[in-house]
């Protein structure tokens, strides 16, 4: 709609890669929409504006939104958060993250307690933990640094 009142529109295919990119985040959405009309030099934004505006998108999430959760880690926290990664964004068993970092559960419990008072994680059930927002481990993914 905000488009449409500018004159503008989205070819049929444009819309499906921003969503798709978003991963149900309206503020993502928000991101990816904006990199998607500065990507844009016409009045109807194309599938190859929507990829560009994908990877700028992206760039701008890893260097602000994601980096400022990273950033708050400790080493040990991050160690704890490369092991979730390997989940996805699906949630993950604490049991196999201890296995991961060959150590207990209980010897991890003060880690998961930071990163969950950190808002970085968070528990949907017992026994499980789960980042707080999506595309944090893809973002995990992309870092090179301990």
């Amino acid at each position: 709609l905000p488009l449409n009142r500018l004159g503008a529109s989205l070819a049929p295919a444009t819309l499906s890669l921003l969503l798709s990119a978003a991963t149900g985040s309206p503020f993502f959405l928000q991101v990816y929409g904006r990199a998607a009309w500065e990507a844009s030099s016409a009045k109807i934004i194309s599938a190859d504006d929507a990829h560009v505006a994908v990877r700028h998108g992206t760039n701008d999430l890893d260097h602000g939104f994601f980096e400022a959760r990273w950033q708050r880690a400790t080493n040990a926290e991050r160690l704890y958060l490369r092991a979730m990664a390997q989940d996805s964004d699906t949630p993950s068993s604490t049991g196999e993250i201890a296995g991961r970092l060959g150590k207990s559960t209980s010897k991890l419990a003060v880690i998961r307690s930071r990163l969950i008072d950190k808002g970085v994680v968070y528990a949907p059930e017992y026994g499980s933990i789960q980042f707080t927002v999506p595309g944090m481990a893809a973002f995990i993914g992309r870092q090179t640094e301990d």
